[in-house]
């Protein structure tokens, strides 16, 4: 039975990763508009697709810089007595010596990249001018560091909203005016380097204090961020490798024209922000387990950790599989719908994509799970093997394909690897807690999930397209309450993370 010191630090883990869950959750937001709208922003799919690769590209850096670099800079920061100019110093010096030969490369390499992978040349300048946002990104994720690991969160949420804002209101803008995918990220640039200027005043008034210790740390941070790199490179090559992998066989191909494999990109990248939705609606979930798991796991609460772990991987089957049964059950409409038609052209693959997505987004809470019981190795397995499954697949599946069978061959590749990394992951939650409660509510949700999209598709010719995502939804949710897929310890987390008492 847990102590009244014990609910007062789950309290007040909560109450502080609250700014953090809303900033982040703001983020989640903007970023899904952004991937909604800019498909029908730029219009034609061939200028949407050179977007869509670059930004394929800058996402498998940047998520490594900012995630591995903040929780890494973080922990040094936060432990008892910590010498927080020696840490400073340290981290911005680290970031300098691994990431800024990631810019230089970046910008360096541009036309080599572009012409050499991805045989667009046509893309040199915009995977240039997007290698700032990587330099600036590798000091603002130190900074950002240091004020979550002094429970500045505050000035955390408030730096991400802001961040989150101006990025989103200059592309757009630039997007409208010019129609420029080189000024697209000549925009995100601006305000990333806007951003790390905030972040530098704020921490010059807050943080900068001189170090006790003239040496530098930089073997403990390593110790932490290099697994934390190799597991967010893992989870986005994951998310992005499809579309780079898809423009670069399309683009190497003899016969196949830069901007017909562009187009071809674009739409599956199109489809692909649909289908990666169920991902980002649970990605909040961590905000919340991450704290109680780890809380309950160092105070030897087995069986708390066990129950807010399980009540996760429920609340992530049911968000996920249903999110695949509303979306999955009008495919060619939705794209055309929030895209324009040239994009319903996606509605192949949407399916196969969402089902991944939803698996993924089970792999990525499973994972934060066993990484915060305090094992984040063994987390790194199940991504490692997904990984591995889709770039193998990609290799052998995508060379001398046209483009709608590589389109449907990349969806493949994606769906069984994320089914390995989900598969491993559940594996690993249920080795580390004991016992899987929360399979019962996952199978039922696929099951439901198939049922919807059966239902909706035997009302298909009797109804208007748009009755079709209703009648698949409430099908889900009918299964779910007739199977008792659904308990009402599903919210039992948030209650302890908000409760009053």
């Amino acid at each position: 039975m847990a102590t009244s010191g014990d609910e007062k630090t789950i309290r007040e883990a909560g109450r502080g990763f609250l700014w953090i869950s809303g900033a982040k959750l703001y983020f989640l937001v903007t970023a899904t508009f952004t991937s909604l709208a800019f498909p029908r922003l730029f219009g034609d799919p061939v200028l949407f697709g050179r977007f869509r690769v670059v930004s394929a590209l800058l996402n498998v850096v940047t998520m490594v810089v900012i995630t591995a670099t903040v929780q890494s800079v973080s922990r040094l920061a936060s432990e008892h007595a910590a010498d927080l100019g020696r840490v400073r110093r340290s981290a911005l010096v680290l970031q300098a010596m691994l990431f800024g030969p990631v810019f230089l490369a970046l910008f360096a390499g541009a036309g080599l990249l572009a012409t050499g992978l991805l045989g667009d040349e046509r893309l040199a300048l915009p995977i240039r001018v997007a290698s700032i946002v990587v330099l600036a990104y590798t000091f603002y994720a130190a900074l950002v560091g240091l004020f979550n690991g002094t429970r500045r969160f505050g000035y955390q949420a408030g730096l991400d909203i802001t961040f989150s804002t101006l990025k989103t209101g200059l592309m757009i803008a630039v997007v409208v005016v010019t129609g420029s995918v080189a000024w697209s990220f000549g925009a995100f640039a601006i305000a990333a380097v806007a951003i790390l200027a905030v972040a530098l005043v704020l921490a010059r008034r807050t943080l900068w204090v001189a170090p006790r210790d003239p040496s530098l740390a930089l073997a403990p941070l390593l110790r932490y961020l290099l697994p934390l790199s190799g597991y967010a490179l893992v989870l986005n090559l994951l998310l992005q490798a499809d579309v780079i992998g898809l423009k670069a066989a399309l683009g190497q191909a003899t016969g196949v024209a830069a901007d017909a494999a562009s187009a071809t990109a674009g739409i599956y990248g199109a489809a692909k922000n649909v289908a990666l939705l169920p991902y980002q609606a649970v990605i909040s979930l961590t905000f919340i387990v991450f704290p109680l798991v780890s809380a309950a796991s160092s105070a030897g609460d087995t069986v708390g950790a066990g129950g807010t772990a399980s009540g996760a991987m429920r609340l992530a089957s049911i968000l996920s599989w249903g999110a695949v049964a509303v979306l999955g059950a009008a495919p060619a409409q939705i794209l055309g719908m929030l895209f324009g038609s040239a994009y319903a052209q996606g509605a192949p693959v949407l399916l196969m994509l969402l089902v991944a997505g939803a698996l993924m987004a089970l792999m990525f809470v499973g994972n934060a799970i066993v990484a915060s019981s305090g094992r984040p190795l063994v987390s790194v397995l199940g991504g490692v093997g997904a990984v591995l499954v889709q770039v193998g697949l990609l290799l052998v599946l995508l060379p001398g394909r046209p483009g709608p069978e590589a389109s449907v061959q990349a969806a493949v590749a994606t769906l069984l690897a994320a089914a390995a990394g989900a598969g491993v992951a559940g594996v690993l939650v249920r080795r580390v807690f004991g016992g899987a409660p929360w399979l019962w509510t996952a199978l039922v949700a696929a099951v439901a999930a198939a049922s919807g999209l059966v239902g909706a598709g035997l009302i298909s010719s009797h109804v208007p397209w748009a009755a079709r995502p209703v009648v698949a939804g409430l099908v889900f949710l009918a299964a779910l309450v007739a199977t008792r897929g659904v308990g009402r310890h599903d919210w039992a987390l948030l209650r302890r993370v908000f409760g009053r008492r």
